[in-house]
């Protein structure tokens, strides 16, 4: 009995393997169904998995890899893409006589840059500041387009989707700016202090056309204390003359006069620039 029962045994195994070995692939599921990848040589792997006609998956199968604009998005025989140059391509795997095809968007952007560089958010709660992102590419070309912000304390200071930063709690958050793996950070520090007075120094500049002029914010407490390091709003009245970015350097476009306007926490200060 223990032979015959063995002997079952055995054959079960034999047609289960056997209708397993059966099952022939009839599609191809790619993870991720997209790709976007932000910067020449920056990579990402592919994995793909047959199917069986019912959606199920069949294990020991292997796919080739192909895309069609090498240049742009190469693949080698693991899955792995990587960006050749800016462009689309589409990447497919084969077994047999089917495939799927994922589509390969490459961005040529190498770095974030956030203007200002570094930020004192001086001011009561609530105060504001508007954070600019610049996308360069790897030949410093800006790039149009819109990172993802992100905070790493929100209870010292939060940021909206398209940089603006909010005053929450003193201490220091380091606010990123992201595009895929691709990340610039800048480091703010929140010192909540109610302002009476600000002033734009210098209160005058001359500068030639094309040269540029850094302006300082300087606050007070309503003490009279000086609170170092504080940056705020920068616009100029006439950016046909000189236009002035978020820490506060000033560049001269046209001859003329524009007056550069500063604003914090409800307090505003002005400034002449004379451009010849």
């Amino acid at each position: 009995m223990r032979v015959i029962r063995l002997g079952r045994a055995v054959l079960c195994l034999v047609i289960a393997t056997s209708a397993a070995c059966s099952r022939k692939p009839a599609s191809i599921r790619v993870s991720p169904r997209k790709i976007v990848l932000y910067g020449i040589e920056r990579s990402q792997r592919l994995t793909a998995q047959l199917l069986d006609s019912k959606g199920n998956p069949i294990e020991g199968g292997k796919v080739t890899w192909a895309s069609s604009k090498p240049e742009i998005a190469a693949v080698d025989d693991a899955g792995r893409v990587v960006g050749k140059s800016e462009g689309k391509s589409n990447v497919t795997a084969s077994a047999g006589e089917i495939s799927s095809g994922v589509p390969v968007e490459v961005v040529d952007a190498a770095a974030i840059e956030i203007v200002p560089g570094q930020a004192v958010l001086v001011g009561p709660a609530g105060t504001t500041l508007a954070l600019v992102s610049k996308v360069k590419g790897s030949k410093n070309q800006t790039v149009p387009l819109s990172p993802t912000w992100k905070s790493s304390d929100e209870k010292v200071v939060k940021v909206t989707p398209d940089g603006t930063l909010t005053s929450v709690g003193n201490g220091r958050a380091s606010i990123s700016a992201q595009l895929g793996d691709l990340e610039g950070a800048v480091e703010i520090t929140v010192m909540l202090r109610d302002i009476s007075k600000l002033e734009v120094r210098p209160a005058t500049a001359l500068v030639r056309v094309g040269d540029s002029q850094r302006f300082e914010v300087v606050a007070f407490g309503p003490d009279g204390v000086r609170l170092e390091n504080a940056i705020a709003q920068f616009r100029s009245s006439n950016p046909a003359v000189a236009t002035i970015d978020g820490a506060g350097v000033a560049s001269g476009i046209a001859a003329g006069t524009a007056t550069i306007h500063a604003d914090l926490a409800g307090q505003a200060a002005e400034a002449t620039l004379i451009v010849n």
